[in-house]
């Protein structure tokens, strides 16, 4: 079986090749991926080359394959496996394996494993780990998604608060509570939003803050109407324009401060804020993850003694996690949809994967069969006149309202130049 796919033999070395797949073992499981969202990590991974924890040291000798946000279908199963997955069954996986206490990863450590490829072989520890997971819903984006949407859902779960009276610790975000997601117009944070507003447990009230009044107002018109209809308060805030944003995110609560927060930016300010008006036994996740390993920023103990504030970090999500994103998504209950902002084929990965921190606007799908340049979603409608496919993905995405659609992928896959 013959694949291309994007690997990677160096930093910022990332080249597409065609080549021949081993025959699976009984033990394994040949997929086609159909999608993969390229994510921040590997860019990182693609920086740093066999620096990075979870890239083999000889990679230059033995190349591995890129991208961990992947959906598609199984083609062929090992004997192993045989009584629990299904020829042609969508899937999902969950990178994360931690299998045997080890960091490798699809994506980051196999040669015949990751997202960015149009044929790949899933080894034995992903399915002994369970991070092989089936998915029911429509749209290979949405499940290609169900790995960012993870990380989100594991740090709501993360946060936590106490019982003086017991000392219990009890999980999750407080439910009619206060909420504040620092940072929060980018990809993660519009996925951090959406699960808020349709999570099991959702405050009552929840302000974005952000920089950019152009994301902010997006973010505004897409989730507004979510949190209307489902009895959440939402407040978009630019503290950029504040003369002093403590004091306006104070007011906001009454002056209780946020029982949940979540920052999703790696930046001093935005944790000193955040930290500044954490409530009483409030949780602050920092979510971002920085990429100077001396970043730091002030904490106020005194408040974290009398307020009995905390303050946790978490990356990535687990394979419960993931199980919750793609159950939302297969009842429509959260918009995937609204992280994406570029459609590109397998022949832009590469240029997109070195090149994402200078790349505006959120995620970047990549459709693995198909040949296409990486183009902006408002730019279909200037492009309408090239080809009758950007003709096409053009009015589907404008009857959608500007988003990405499961309609728009399937046209995208059966008019696509394949690859």
């Amino acid at each position: 079986m013959k694949t291309k796919a994007l690997r990677m033999y160096g930093k910022m070395d990332l080249r597409m090749e065609e080549f021949e797949l081993p025959p699976i073992k009984d033990d394994e499981i040949l997929v086609k991926v159909y999608s993969d969202s390229i994510c921040m990590s590997s860019y990182k991974m693609a920086v740093l080359g066999a620096d990075h924890k979870r890239v083999p040291d000889n990679v230059h000798e033995n190349p591995v394959m890129v991208g961990h946000e992947m959906a598609g279908e199984i083609v062929e199963i090992g004997d192993k496996w045989k009584d629990k997955y299904t020829l042609g069954q969508r899937f999902s996986m969950q990178p994360a394996l931690n299998y045997k206490g080890s960091m490798d990863s699809p994506g980051y450590s196999y040669p015949y494993c990751g997202g960015d490829a149009t044929y790949m072989i899933m080894p034995p520890e992903v399915m002994i780990m369970d991070c092989l997971l089936p998915y029911d819903g429509k749209g290979y984006f949405k499940a290609a998604l169900s790995e960012p949407y993870s990380c989100v859902i594991g740090a709501c779960r993360s946060l936590y608060r106490t019982d003086r009276l017991n000392h219990n610790h009890y999980m999750g975000i407080k439910e009619n509570g206060r909420m504040a997601i620092i940072g929060g117009c980018g990809p993660m944070g519009l996925a951090a939003i959406d699960y808020a507003l349709a999570g099991e447990f959702r405050p009552r009230q929840l302000v974005v803050t952000d920089l950019d009044n152009v994301r902010l107002k997006r973010a505004q018109e897409l989730f507004s109407p979510v949190a209307e209809e489902r009895g959440i308060s939402l407040l978009f805030i630019n503290t950029g324009e504040l003369d002093n944003p403590k004091d306006t995110l104070m007011k906001l609560t009454e002056n209780e401060g946020f029982s949940d927060m979540l920052v999703m930016v790696p930046f001093a300010d935005a944790l000193e804020l955040g930290e500044s008006v954490l409530g009483f036994n409030g949780c602050l996740n920092f979510f971002a993850g920085p990429t100077d390993e001396q970043f730091s920023a002030r904490l106020n103990y005194y408040d974290v003694h009398y307020m009995e504030k905390h303050v946790i970090g978490t990356t990535g999500g687990n394979v419960d996690d993931m199980r919750e994103g793609l159950e939302l998504m297969e009842k429509d209950l959260v918009s995937p949809e609204v992280l994406i902002t570029h459609i590109g084929g397998l022949d832009a990965a590469g240029d997109a994967t070195v090149n994402l921190p200078k790349i505006p606007g959120g995620k970047k799908m990549i459709y693995t069969g198909i040949s296409m340049p990486l183009t902006a979603l408002e730019d279909l409608e200037s492009k309408a006149g090239e080809s009758d496919l950007y003709a096409g993905l053009a009015a589907l995405v404008k009857d959608n309202k500007g988003l990405w659609s499961v309609e728009a992928e399937d046209f995208l896959l059966k008019y696509g130049t394949p690859i």
